[in-house]
């Protein structure tokens, strides 16, 4: 589901076909919400949904994180595959570096220090690769700002994130028509640079003021849960007119979507087990 499809099944279960109530900004920041909460459960599981690498060369020891990063889980040398141990904090830095690198001897370590890892040998600047999880991007939708051969300008509201790059390496879906009228994809590339201007830069030629959608990096089996972790959430609203049935029964929907889905990312990876190879007797 991209978010477009997303923001329409949360406005069927709150009931507003349409922007009453709930404009959809609000909708779509509960939207962003729940994927955040998603995504922490699927970070904490065995099957390593997130994780990515990354080259990097230190400078005077010092590894900066990529923006992306969400949680180190592995480093070694990129030239030997040497891996470097990890240290609980800076409290643990070897006092011999004070001395000068021709003393460094035994394994290589390091230890996290804010947005960097910090390699405990004196000087170091051997090239690097970094196993970790990835932050995953929030979502948007809208209708296209403008397009053209090769790129699209996302709308311009208060979910957008105006950082360059942020959304490079997401998704993009466009409609055949604006957002009030669309109904069906006729337009999907992947984004491969992003602006802080809003430009994306895509694969084809999207069209100027049609709706669009991205896609959340999370497993698509993820996704309906969002859907209704955000209506569950707005229907929460002090402000909301309530239905008690209708919360009720997106509550109780949630909760069995959610034991489903937990219990499906939990199965990625099963007892561990490898071929066995054996005779017949």
């Amino acid at each position: 589901m991209n978010a477009k499809e997303q923001l329409d099944f949360i406005r069927d279960m709150v009931n507003e076909a349409t922007a009453a109530h709930w404009e959809d900004v609000g909708l779509v920041r509960r939207l962003n919400s729940a994927q955040e909460r998603v995504a922490l459960r699927v970070a904490m599981t065995a099957g390593q949904w997130l994780v990515k690498s990354a080259a990097l060369t230190p400078v005077a020891s010092v590894i900066t994180l990529p923006v992306d990063c969400s949680k180190p889980l592995y480093l070694e040398e990129t030239g030997t595959g040497e891996p470097i141990d990890w240290l609980g904090s800076v409290t643990h830095r070897r006092v011999s570096r004070g001395i000068g690198a021709a003393v460094e001897s035994g394994a290589l370590e390091a230890y996290p220090l804010q947005a960097t890892l910090e390699v405990n040998r004196a000087s170091y600047v051997t090239g690097v690769t970094l196993w970790y999880q990835r932050r995953v991007p929030k979502l948007h939708t809208g209708d296209a700002a403008g397009a053209g051969i090769g790129s699209l300008t996302l709308a311009a509201d208060a979910n957008r994130v105006y950082l360059a790059d942020y959304y490079t390496g997401m998704v993009l879906e466009q409609y055949n028509a604006a957002k009030a009228t669309a109904t069906y994809v006729t337009f999907r590339s992947a984004i491969s640079a992003y602006t802080a201007a809003g430009v994306c830069t895509v694969t084809g030629t999207p069209t100027n003021a049609f709706a669009y959608g991205m896609i959340s990096v999370l497993p698509e089996e993820t996704h309906l849960l969002m859907c209704y972790i955000a209506a569950a959430d707005a229907l929460l609203k002090p402000s909301a007119t309530i239905d008690e049935k209708a919360v009720d029964r997106v509550r109780a929907d949630k909760n069995d979507i959610m034991r489903d889905v937990w219990q499906w990312l939990e199965s990625r990876i099963v007892a561990g087990e490898r071929v066995q190879i054996g005779e017949e007797y």
